[in-house]
């Protein structure tokens, strides 16, 4: 019989069902994986003067061969099975042997042939090749070769059933499953504790939990594995406290819970980041003897450290894995100081194991990466590149160069994000999204969208933080139309009920001008969030409506909204905006007291804004004098542009003094400082300093324009002779500048330099 091998994506007709797969595992293939000492031969050597050969050692290589996964030995087997004479049962046994060890080599071809070959079949002939074409993802043709198999008369037995079941998780199919339940129920393999714990967990796999629940109640016998399946099965549906539960109520029966059972219940109270059941479960594998295990060790400390038991679980690993060659639990434990904020740590660790020749997966890298990322050390980043690069795992995961791409990108190295992205073979949406929030975050807007364009036209669909990433790019660029455009995208894929992109519109619709369009964004949000809220109050604070800005904000608190330190920074940006100094420095001490948050530098800043935008230049220079942090360049570069406006020279000197200790090569702190000289009547000082500045070789930063014009970004700078149509820009100024003086209107050379 000739089997043909159809894809998934083909359409094959059945009694009852179209859309199917498979997974199973017979008893034979229930063997675990061997570790170690398998010594297979290349050739084979059976004694023949026995007319009966004896077939068990060969069972016991081929076994030997499905462990280790040894295709080439085999098929020498194979090759002897042939060249020898055999009894039919024997020759049956071995050949069914044979097809087993082939499908799981992964050469489910030679399985099929041979299965095709063979001059009789039983039912463990079928239940290997259907289990074979299960695992190398042929569910539909394991399904088929079901049907094939009891229309030829040939029932299936428990490890047939367990395999069918197995299909319909593949499949997804429910309908399939409850029918092949009806059957097992007719043919009264119900009592099969293999059996039903195979349908309990059909049942979980495909979120039906109830009716998985009910046939474990009705089991009339249940092992460790049947409690293991129910507890994976709870897990997996979200439901973490019943998987405790159980866990406890299998406790209370007698029965004694195995490395699975435990990795199982860890994970679900890692879910539930539940310090105390972490504790209870940590201390019955203690108790048992199993936490030394490092399946369970791993799952310990993963259950320990998202519940924020970190030392719990460094006391864990110190105590079994510290000299571990499995990189597993060092794995779990960096991962664990990541997701705390403890970066430094998890650095720390991944130099130990790098000491302790521990191998690195890609898991690892992509941990070490994310912690480089938070810390934003762009050496240490390039270290761990090279050896990455070297171990060749970045080339195989892309997950590794998108891991490696967003550390660049947060150290603010465009070029290294770029050189990354472009060596990608196999660029997935998060590759493509990490290039267009690079560019975002490091405020090359037009160049984020040209990305965001590109990406579409290669043909990946954006996902929320896409659109976020590019809705930034539009809002700093002013750019409303192509906003509105990709706003209309966003509603036709269906994801403009998301919160990120919420509020992203809010900012965008706002910053373009737009307020009566942000609002109305800010209004369908359901349950607006802190960013949405911020956005929103942001909004109004930029464009001058500081009395609404501040009803939202009160607005928002008496809606039990908690706001955070970018909240308040925008509630300050309206005080200062507004004049409202006493209001401003209420708020001030607001989001210390009442929220426990501490104030950054920009808050400082703003608040010397705040003073000394009504003249209060001296409150300004006693509040920076109080700081309890050092000020910084921003700090001083707010109080000298007041300076400049209010006239004051002296202060003005002090605080272009600091700013330089920062960075000499400041253009902008001449510039001030020099506008303060003139405009306070001491030409001679204001032109001396500019000569100071050209003798150094300090350069203004050139002022830059933009426009968008049919969709294309259009800039301009000063004293730009590189844009293609200079010319007639020029002599459009040169006309305006005409007009100007015909209209006796005198520009202010204050300014130009």
């Amino acid at each position: 019989m000739e089997k043909k091998l159809v894809s998934a994506e083909e359409k094959l007709e059945f009694t009852f069902i179209r859309n199917s797969a498979l997974t199973i595992t017979h008893s034979a293939i229930q063997k675990p994986f061997a570790t170690s000492g398998i010594k297979t031969p290349n050739s084979v050597k059976v004694d023949k003067t026995d007319s009966h050969l004896q077939i068990q050692p060969l069972v016991d290589l081929l076994r030997d061969c499905v462990d280790a996964r040894f295709l080439k030995q085999a098929k020498t087997v194979h090759g002897f099975l042939l060249k020898s004479k055999f009894s039919n049962h024997h020759s049956l046994v071995l050949l069914n042997h044979v097809a087993h060890a082939y499908s799981k080599c992964s050469d489910i071809d030679a399985a099929c042939r041979l299965f095709d070959q063979m001059s009789q079949r039983n039912t463990f002939s079928w239940t290997v090749l259907i289990a074979g074409l299960a695992e190398n993802g042929l569910f539909l043709d394991g399904f088929e070769f079901f049907c094939e198999m009891q229309s030829q008369g040939i029932f299936p037995d428990q490890f047939a059933y367990s395999g069918i079941l197995q299909i319909c998780i593949g499949l997804d199919s429910i309908e399939l499953g409850n029918m092949v339940h009806a059957q097992i129920v007719i043919r009264g393999f119900t009592s099969h504790t293999f059996v039903s714990t195979a349908l309990l967990n059909m049942y979980a796999k495909l979120q039906e939990i109830e009716d998985s629940y009910k046939v474990f109640n009705t089991m009339t016998e249940v092992n460790v594995v049947s409690w293991n399946a129910m507890i994976t099965g709870f897990t997996s549906n979200d439901l973490y406290l019943d998987a405790f539960d159980l866990f406890l109520r299998m406790m209370g029966e007698g029965v004694t819970p195995d490395a699975q059972t435990f990795i199982g219940v860890a994970k679900a109270i890692g879910m539930l980041r539940d310090v105390n059941k972490a504790k209870e479960v940590s201390g019955y594998a203690l108790e048992l003897g199993v936490d030394s295990n490092t399946l369970v060790g791993t799952a310990l400390i993963d259950m320990n450290s998202k519940c924020g038991s970190l030392q719990e679980a460094r006391s864990i690993f110190n105590s079994h894995f510290i000299t571990c060659r499995f990189n597993a639990p060092w794995n779990a434990m960096i991962s664990g100081y990541l997701r705390s904020g403890f970066n430094e740590k998890a650095l720390e660790l991944f130099a130990k194991m790098c000491q302790n020749d521990i191998y690195l997966d890609h898991y690892t890298y992509c941990s070490v990466f994310n912690a480089i990322a938070a810390l934003k050390c762009l050496s240490l980043g390039k270290k761990v590149h090279a050896r990455a690069i070297k171990s060749g795992l970045e080339v195989n995961y892309v997950s590794i160069s998108n891991a490696v791409a967003n550390a660049y990108a947060k150290c603010g190295s465009l070029e290294d994000v770029r050189k990354v992205f472009n060596r990608m073979e196999d660029r997935d949406l998060i590759s493509w999204t990490s290039l267009v929030t690079a560019y975002s975050q490091c405020s090359e807007w037009d160049k984020a969208i040209e990305i965001f364009s590109n990406m579409r036209a290669e043909g990946i669909a954006p996902n929320q933080f896409t659109f976020s990433s590019v809705l930034v790019s539009c809002a700093n660029l002013c750019l409303l139309e192509y906003g509105q455009q990709v706003h209309g995208i966003i509603c036709k894929v269906g994801l403009d009920m998301d919160k990120c992109i919420e509020s992203a519109l809010v900012d965008m619709y706002a910053k373009c001008g737009c307020l009566g369009d942000a609002k109305k964004v800010f209004n369908r949000i359901s349950n607006a969030d802190t960013v949405s809220w911020t956005a929103i109050i942001a909004g109004h604070a930029q464009h001058g409506i500081v009395d609404d800005a501040l009803q939202l904000f009160r607005r928002m608190v008496q809606l039990g909204v908690e706001p955070n330190a970018v909240t308040f920074l925008c509630v300050l940006f309206a005080c200062s905006h507004g004049g409202l100094v006493e209001e401003g420095l209420q708020y001030f001490k607001l989001m210390k007291k009442t929220y426990g948050l501490v104030p950054e530098m920009e808050h400082y800043a703003c608040i010397v804004d705040l003073l000394s935008r009504v003249g209060h230049l001296n409150d300004a220079m006693e509040f920076i004098s109080r700081m309890p942090v050092e000020p910084n360049e921003m700090v001083w570069q707010t109080l000298l542009g007041a300076c400049r406006v209010h006239g004051n020279v002296e202060l003005g000197e002090l605080a272009a003094q600091k700013i330089l200790s920062f960075k000499a090569e400041n253009s902008a702190t001449y510039v001030l400082l020099s506008n303060t000289y003139i405009e306070s009547g001491s030409y001679k000082d204001g032109l001396s300093l500019r000569h100071l500045m050209k003798e150094q070789g300090v350069k203004k930063e050139p002022g830059c324009s933009w426009i968008s014009v049919n969709g294309t970004l259009h800039k301009f700078y000063a004293g730009d002779q590189q844009h293609p149509e200079k010319d007639k820009i020029y002599a459009k100024l040169e006309e305006l500048k005409l007009k100007l003086i015909s209209l006796d209107d005198v520009p202010d050379l204050s300014y130009e330099l």
